[in-house]
């Protein structure tokens, strides 16, 4: 059985907002298991127990620095939507790019900030995005962007561009389908995706 080195977290708090998260431990296998689980296990009790997003990246940084040598560190990829002020809030520690779709124009939101686990002091930097009523949302790991060898033009960024559909199942199945065929039939690293869209409630 093959240990993969990512994590991700879904789960709707109790103030209403979703939260949507990714960390991609340093490596493959059991050791970049072991530290993107705990990223984001810690992360989800502290959010689940009332904790707010810094405080929590805060403490789970401290846990994961103790825990860890020096050149041991995960990715902290975390989106928070709240649907009823109708915005994301993105908070990205060597993450890969977020992707927001709406209609044919595509918005990049790029990491700026070290990874987690480098040391007691962690960097945090949250962006604040509006979001209506339609836009498809996207977040992965290295794995999806990497599997393209050519990269003068972010592959993913003009795949959703031309994608016809919006169901989000379809689009995580055909973007991975496409990720694993740049690499001739075979996922070349651990690959993580999730696909979300805004609905307006009727």
């Amino acid at each position: 059985m093959k240990l993969l080195g990512d994590c991700n977290l879904q789960i709707r708090l109790n103030d209403g907002k979703y939260v949507l998260a990714i960390s991609d431990g340093m490596g493959t296998g059991a050791k970049a298991r072991e530290n993107s689980k705990l990223v984001i296990n810690k992360l989800k009790k502290l959010l689940q127990n009332g904790f707010e997003k810094e405080q929590s990246i805060k403490l789970v940084n401290s846990s994961l620095s103790l825990k860890t040598e020096a050149d041991e560190f995960a990715t902290l990829d975390m989106c928070v939507l709240d649907l009823y002020e109708g915005t994301m809030s993105l908070v990205k520690n060597g993450a890969c790019n977020t992707y927001i779709k709406n209609k044919k124009n595509i918005s990049v939101i790029k990491s700026e900030e070290m990874p987690i686990g480098i040391g007691l002091e962690v960097a945090l930097k949250e962006k604040v995005i509006p979001v209506s009523d339609g836009d498809i949302i996207l977040i992965c790991s290295d794995g999806l962007l990497d599997s393209k060898e050519e990269q003068k033009k972010d592959w993913v960024e003009e795949y959703l561009k031309n994608v016809s559909t919006n169901n989000v199942q379809k689009i995580s199945d055909m973007i991975l389908a496409e990720a694993i065929d740049n690499n001739y039939g075979v996922a070349g690293d651990d690959i993580t995706v999730i696909v979300a869209k805004i609905i307006k409630r009727k």
